[in-house]
């Protein structure tokens, strides 16, 4: 009989590289994005605005995104493809109003600011293309999959034949 070593039988019988591999680098950038952009917004809503409730629901809903890439979700493409606009909007609105306001740079904590706006925006751009480019190896719906999983352990099934 041919044994597998421990090493080999990380993750559920996958071997680690072959999970790592699951997810490249047009998974990993988008990951990355939004889990870091929905940490900013959330940052963000508790120091500056308490009463940007919208900043608390987008950060949320970026960190269930980055949660499900990082399960390499299928519903996870289609959260990013529906928010997009949300986010783009939202953002665009935040630079264009802080611009017209106060302008580019009057002091180093606005430039700051626009900046990261400005970077947020290519950030979103960029990760939609890669969520779009990647959404084939976004294989299953593993988190939705779980709840449906029966009870029982494929050693019971496998010992008791339907």
């Amino acid at each position: 009989m041919f044994r597998r070593n421990k090493a080999s039988q990380i993750c559920g019988g996958a071997t680690l590289t072959e999970k790592f591999a699951e997810r490249t680098a047009g998974i990993w950038l988008p990951l990355a994005f939004y889990a870091v952009g929905g940490v900013y917004m959330l940052a963000f809503w508790a120091i500056f605005d308490r009463a940007a409730y919208h900043l608390t629901v987008l950060g949320i809903v970026s960190i269930i995104i980055a949660v499900a890439l990082y399960s390499v979700s299928r519903w996870a493409f289609w959260l990013g493809l529906f928010t997009f606009p949300l986010y783009f909007t939202e953002f665009l609105y935040a630079t264009l109003a802080s611009v017209n306001l106060v302008g580019w740079y009057p002091d180093i904590q606005t430039a700051a600011f626009n900046a990261s706006l400005v970077v947020y925006l290519v950030f979103l751009c960029l990760s939609l293309i890669l969520l779009i480019d990647r959404r084939n190896a976004l294989k299953t719906d593993r988190i939705l999959d779980r709840l449906k999983r029966p009870l029982s352990s494929p050693e019971t099934t496998s010992k008791h034949p339907q």
